[in-house]
This record gives C-alpha cells, sequence and structure tokens, in this order.
C-alpha cells in the first residue's frame, strides 16, 4: 500500500479503548494524571512509601510487571566480592529500581521505559490498566474515581 493510500485508509481502533491504534498524548497524561492522585492519596500503610511521584510510577511500572530484572548470586563468594555486588545494587536502588533479596540472591528490577517509542498502543493500553488495578487494590478506589474527585478537588 502506498503512502497516500495508507494517509486516506480508516484508521485502526484499539480494541481495547476504541482510541486509534496509536499511542497518544491524551492517554499518557491520563497515566501521569492517575500517578499524580495517587500519590497524594498514598497510604502510610502501605507495603511501600514513594518519596515522590515518579518515585511511584517507576514502583507501579515494575508492580505492573514492566520492568528487567538483574539476578545477583552470593552464594560461594567472599565477604568483598558481596560487599561489592550489594554496593551495585544499592546504587542502581538509587536510580529508581528496587532490590528484593532471597536466599543467596539479590534481585535488581528496573521499570522499562514507556516512551512513545518503545511501547505500542495496545500494550501501552494494557499496562496502564494494569496500573491502574494496583492503584485500586492500594488506595481501596476506582482509577476513574479518583480522577474524577481529584479534578473535581483542583
Amino acid at each position: 500500500m502506498s503512502i497516500s493510500e495508507r494517509a486516506r485508509a480508516k484508521p485502526q481502533l484499539c480494541d481495547q479503548c476504541q482510541a486509534k491504534a496509536d499511542r497518544s498524548l491524551p492517554q499518557h497524561k491520563r497515566l501521569f494524571g492517575l500517578v499524580r492522585a495517587a500519590h497524594m492519596h498514598w497510604p502510610e500503610a502501605s507495603e511501600f512509601t514513594p518519596f515522590s511521584e515518579e518515585h511511584l510510577r517507576k514502583w507501579l511500572l515494575c508492580k505492573a510487571g514492566h520492568y528487567t530484572v538483574k539476578t545477583l548470586t552470593l552464594a560461594d563468594m567472599t565477604t568483598g566480592a558481596a560487599t561489592a555486588l550489594l554496593e551495585t545494587a544499592f546504587h542502581a536502588a538509587r536510580a529508581y529500581s528496587f532490590v528484593k533479596g532471597t536466599a543467596g540472591q539479590v534481585h535488581i528490577f528496573t521499570p522499562k521505559s514507556i516512551a512513545f517509542d518503545k511501547l505500542d498502543h495496545k500494550a501501552a493500553c494494557k499496562l496502564f490498566d494494569e496500573i491502574g488495578a494496583v492503584i485500586e487494590c492500594e488506595l481501596g478506589i476506582k482509577a476513574e474515581d479518583l480522577l474524577r474527585q481529584t479534578e473535581a478537588a483542583a
């Protein structure tokens, strides 16, 4: 199909949100608005305490499964080598990565990018729905209701 034929063709719609099947700025802004609203109402009793909206967004990406993981095995290491690996893990944690330890291992979870060129529309819809579900679980309020209440209070 030529470029002019593609330009005249009816745009494909996303099965999930019925928007054009391209990433959109409103979709992106909605996520950031939802994270902002969640940060303002984040419960103190949560397993995670965000120190900024960005920190919360990165944690939500990981919690929703959008991450890479690096596993460091500490078994049979000298104290010095294990210390060096742990320093690497903690250095990564300051860059919005999250560290979890298991028997003899340290796992470093780093959120993947949600840049327009890194995540297609359908994957973004699915991921943003997962993030909304995490927020709903943590706050006990539907994502849409949280957005609506936050907008009404502004």
